[in-house]
């Protein structure tokens, strides 16, 4: 005779990007060690990846996180987590004081992590004639970004987010440019009109927490603003 299975209950979020509702279980302890296992090996690819098929399991595949903007899959993740194994997650953070080599702790409450910031306006003039169409950076386009350097992850992260470029005279689909094409674009702007461009991803809502811990050496107490996936994993 078979062992009894659980049903696990439902929960809903409203993602922060465009207000979609979403429908969640909580995982389940053999996805969990998956996410202890990615968490241990501290690389950033396989904590996004085990990140993503938990995405894709608890809501039973409605959901493809690579197609999620990168805050809507953080707060998702958040929210998953909070019903999961409770709403408080404990951090070890490094001292910041001199040459202090401690350490301290502090427990973040899942559930008051916000997300800070309006979505920005979409459209960015780089002169009084050429204007950009950009979309907020969506999962499946950070892959590889990490193995840039700093210039270049800009350079790559404006191309994968132009939705289209247009002028006084014509409208050019970023999906029927070639990449050779938008390389070149980007490439010719001047670096006040990439800093025009960059300013629509520095003003995108992100996730966000400050705490507060104790120095296990010197005793200080800081404070430190939490931010990003791997802050709150």
């Amino acid at each position: 005779m078979a062992l009894p299975i659980q049903t696990a209950p439902t929960y809903r979020c409203v993602l922060p990007s465009d207000g979609r509702e979403i429908e969640f279980r909580p995982f389940l302890v053999k996805e969990q060690k998956v996410l202890i296992l990615a968490r241990e090996s501290e690389d950033s690819k396989e904590i996004l990846e085990a990140v993503k098929t938990l995405i894709s399991n608890v809501t039973d595949g409605r959901v493809d996180a690579n197609e999620l903007p990168v805050i809507d899959m953080e707060y998702l993740f958040i929210k998953v987590r909070a019903v999961s194994v409770g709403e408080h997650s404990t951090v070890t953070l490094n001292c910041d004081t001199g040459d202090c080599k401690g350490t301290g702790e502090a427990v973040v409450n899942l559930d008051e992590v916000e997300v800070e910031g309006d979505l920005p306006n979409d459209t960015v003039m780089i002169n009084d004639k050429v204007g950009v169409v950009l979309k907020l950076i969506q999962v499946k386009d950070i892959g590889g970004m990490d193995e840039l350097d700093q210039g270049d992850q800009m350079v790559e992260l404006v191309k994968r987010s132009i939705i289209r470029i247009f002028d006084e005279e014509n409208v050019y689909e970023a999906s029927e440019t070639s990449d050779s094409d938008l390389n070149d674009f980007i490439e010719n702007l001047s670096f006040g009109q990439l800093e025009l461009l960059g300013g629509f991803f520095d003003s995108v809502p992100k996730l966000k927490k400050e705490i507060e811990f104790k120095c296990n050496l010197c005793e200080s107490v800081q404070t430190r603003m939490l931010e990003g996936l791997q802050s709150f994993f």
